[in-house]
């Protein structure tokens, strides 16, 4: 823990654990942080110490005391894109800025792959920013290769350069995420795009009970409903992929599958049937 006092003793600020996006998987969030400005000229003290009030020997510290040291870092999440050949892709690039910095990050494939054509991105935000980081001209083969993602920025005088740390989106104990780094940026580039096979078994609904006939909807009337089939069938993709990371629950996703296939009836298309996935 951390602590800062006047010469009176007054506690002027406190830290226990600082939430750090770059701790991974270390869920103890162990390093304190803090930044204050004084109040005026005089004497402070700094307080270090184990929160659980041990000591010995054995604990040692590392303690920097300075003016701000404005910087950035960035995630690329998830650690593996899919994307079509003759096609362009998304990256998902989540941004950390550290001690005041709040500047343009301008981010860019670094030494893009043969048949590849990097587009630059501006990241303006706090938190984080899809960004559309690649076109190709590749052919429909399947063509597995690893990807580096560089953000700079002008701090003060300075560029820096970093480059984007690959990552899974994690959670531990229904409540807290963590980003935890992977070895690579992986991308496969075919046509069509590959979809990974799910982990979890996915439902099966029955069909929902027979209601009474309906006339076919006209056009004018498909054309007031809120999704077309094809946005259909991508929200029940991502239903299925939330089941399979252990987000829903079976029991909700099968109700909103039946739910859907209410919808397409409504719609007409496919004889009643889901749209293909």
């Amino acid at each position: 823990m951390l602590k800062i006092t006047d010469g009176g003793g007054k506690v002027l600020a406190y830290n226990d654990d600082f939430d750090d996006p770059e701790a991974g998987t270390n869920t103890h969030s162990a390093d304190s942080y803090l930044s204050l400005k004084l109040p005026a000229d005089g004497t402070y003290y700094v307080h270090l110490g184990d929160t659980a009030r041990a000591g010995g020997e054995e604990y040692a510290y590392r303690l920097r005391i300075s003016h701000p040291q404005p910087d950035f870092s960035l995630f690329c999440v998830p650690s593996s894109v899919s994307v079509a050949s003759k096609g362009s892709g998304m990256v998902n690039v989540q941004v950390v800025r550290k001690e005041g910095f709040t500047g343009l990050i301008k981010v860019t494939l670094k030494d893009p792959p043969a048949g590849f054509i990097g587009a630059a991105s501006y990241v303006v935000r706090h938190t984080d920013d899809n960004t559309l980081l690649n076109e190709n001209q590749l052919d429909g083969k399947f063509h597995p290769m690893n990807l580096a993602i560089e953000g700079r920025a002008k701090i003060g005088e300075r560029e820096i350069a970093h480059l984007a740390i690959p990552a899974e989106d994690r959670m531990q104990a229904f409540l807290w995420r963590h980003l935890v780094p992977a070895q690579g940026l992986e991308l496969l580039v075919s046509s069509p795009p590959y979809q990974p096979p799910f982990k979890r078994p996915q439902p099966s609904p029955a069909p929902p009970p027979p209601a009474a006939p309906k006339p076919a909807a006209t056009d004018a009337a498909a054309a007031k409903l809120k999704f077309t089939p094809q946005q259909v069938a991508g929200r029940l993709r991502q239903l299925k992929v939330l089941l399979d990371e252990e987000y829903l629950t079976k029991g909700f996703t099968t109700a909103r599958l039946r739910s859907a296939m209410r919808r397409c009836e409504r719609l007409s298309f496919s004889s009643g049937k889901l749209p293909p996935q």
